[in-house]
């Protein structure tokens, strides 16, 4: 019993014996052995795997199914071993030109293949040539001839390309030629036709159709070049023209919005209004401090812009340094003024300070009207600003910064109304913060038993904002009434009562100070009549 193995050679899967894979496997080890060191040591040991795949499928078609050693035998020695045809003494060497060829003793038999390398149509005239060992263009005259007699020879030709096998490789061209299929004779062919390719192809590097078609494709090649820079450089004017436009139209525009108008588009958390009223936010040294910060951090960007636009146009070069360290050193000075104007900006609000102020209202009635004067701002204010409530009004030229105080209503620790008007804002520090207070302007006037409040509390001329805020408290005795007037909703501000009532509901009643909280009253006389006009 032997062992028995599958193996694979060009394509084609065989079943082979132990001994007979081991003998077929040291054959193949000799030969790329023998052939290592070759530069065509590869086609020439694929195309020796290929004439012995040929051979085990000619004994495969006798009836074996498995490859035994014998047969192994038999095929080396129809190969031949690659030492053999290294001490060969019936080959002879010639000499052609600059390489060797080697010839061997032919057997008589040969092979009708269909010749790809010589032929016309599908190689059957070559095919026929080297088999009856005649001139190619004899055969094709001889067809011509018989095609112009009878026409037959179209049909036998017909009938030879699809009859006659393709000499497809190495083995088949040995056979056609009449040679033995062997190791020497198929690595003498497959080198005598890499030579010969190596020598067309220097051929035809040294004929004149491939100098001229060389010169035309350079000059080809030029002109497209010379086009394509020609395009290029139309498309870099261009661009450095619009960075240019880019460049100076920005720079005039910001010039303008900065040290012109005091206008710079987009300086806003609030909308494009604001920065005509900037000076009201911001005290006036870190307002020119930060002007000229933002002047330098985006005019650098767009005077280098403008400079590069203008080198791509004129295409000059310029190998001073001293342009882009200085513009970085500017651009970094504006980064830097940017930054110390933000924290000094930001410090103007890290203290708080109050000031309080508190007035009896002495009356002889038991219920107190509370009315809300004529905004006499209405025609003033700048309708495009109203952030939580802060507005801007202009009179004669100047500017004033308004918002609406909040009042709130608390039970009396005595027996008199009371009013407590508390004044807070922000500022560097304390004291700043005092005075930023103490200035906040806010007024409310009273007519026996009527009190109208301001709708605005307001800051002086040329003050700066620094969240200032007013809140009012009324002090109302127990079991004494209010009445809140209409307009009061505009002011009014989370005033607890046992109804539970919202604000906007609470406008148009009477209320009674009870222990803690206020208390519907229902009433049927008409309030007292509010003047017209706030006195000042």
């Amino acid at each position: 019993m032997k062992k028995t193995f599958t193996i694979n050679i060009s394509g084609t899967v065989f079943h082979i014996d132990d001994d007979a894979y081991e003998r077929l496997n040291s054959y193949i080890f000799q030969v790329n052995k023998y052939f290592g060191n070759d530069a065509d040591a590869k086609e020439i040991v694929e195309d020796i795997e290929s004439r012995i795949s040929e051979l085990f499928q000619e004994r495969i078609k006798d009836g074996s199914e498995v490859i035994t050693i014998e047969q192994v035998e038999e095929i080396i020695k129809i190969m031949g071993m690659p030492e053999a045809f290294a001490d060969s003494n019936d080959s002879e060497t010639v000499n052609e030109g600059n390489y060797t060829k080697t010839r061997t003793s032919r057997p008589r038999g040969r092979k009708l293949y269909r010749d790809p390398d010589d032929r016309v149509l599908g190689g059957v005239c070559s095919g026929l040539g080297v088999y009856f060992n005649i001139d190619p263009v004899i055969i094709r005259l001889i067809f011509v001839a018989l095609f112009f007699g009878g026409g037959s020879s179209l049909f036998i030709y017909a009938i030879l390309w699809i009859v006659v096998p393709k000499a497809s490789n190495t083995a088949q061209r040995l056979e056609m030629k009449g040679e033995e299929v062997n190791i020497n004779n198929i690595s003498k062919t497959i080198k005598e036709e890499i030579q010969d390719v190596k020598e067309n192809y220097q051929n035809f590097r040294a004929s004149k159709s491939y100098t001229r078609g060389r010169e035309r494709f350079d000059d080809a090649g030029n002109a497209v070049t010379s086009v394509f820079r020609a395009i290029l450089k139309i498309f870099v004017i261009i661009f450095g023209i619009i960075l240019v436009s880019i460049g100076v139209f920005s720079i005039i525009a910001l010039v303008t919005s900065i040290f012109v108008s005091s206008e710079f588009i987009g300086i806003s958390p609030f909308n494009h209004e604001l920065p005509n009223y900037i000076n009201l936010f911001v005290s006036g040294d870190t307002l020119s401090w930060f002007w000229v910060g933002l002047a330098l951090t985006i005019g650098i960007p767009l005077i280098m812009l403008a400079y590069f636009g203008t080198k791509l146009i004129f295409q000059f070069k310029s190998n001073n340094p001293a342009v882009g360290m200085s513009s970085l050193g500017l651009w970094v000075i504006g980064i830097i003024i940017l930054i110390c104007t933000t924290v000094r900006g930001i410090s103007d609000y890290k203290s708080v300070a109050t000031s309080t102020k508190q007035e009896t209202i002495v009356t002889k009635s038991d219920t107190l009207y509370l009315n809300l004067g004529n905004d006499e701002f209405s025609d003033y204010l700048d309708s495009n600003i109203d952030f939580d409530g802060l507005r801007i009004a202009s009179v004669n030229g100047k500017q004033f910064l308004l918002n609406e105080p909040r009042l709130n209503i608390e039970k009396s620790e005595t027996n008199e109304f009371s009013i407590v008007v508390k004044s807070k804002a922000r500022g560097h520090d304390y004291s700043k913060a005092q005075k930023n207070a103490d200035e906040i302007r806010y007024k409310f006037t009273q007519q026996d038993s009527l009190l109208t409040f301001q709708p605005w509390y307001m800051l002086p001329d040329k003050s700066v904002w620094h969240k200032q805020e007013v809140s009012i408290t009324l002090k109302v005795p127990e079991n004494k009434t209010i009445y809140l007037n209409d307009k009061m909703i505009k002011i009014i501000h989370d005033i607890k009562n046992t109804s539970n009532m919202w604000d906007g509901d609470m406008v148009g009643k009477y209320w009674t100070m009870k222990s803690d909280e206020l208390e519907l009253t229902q009433r049927k006389q008409t309030p007292v009549s509010t003047p017209k006009k706030l006195k000042k």
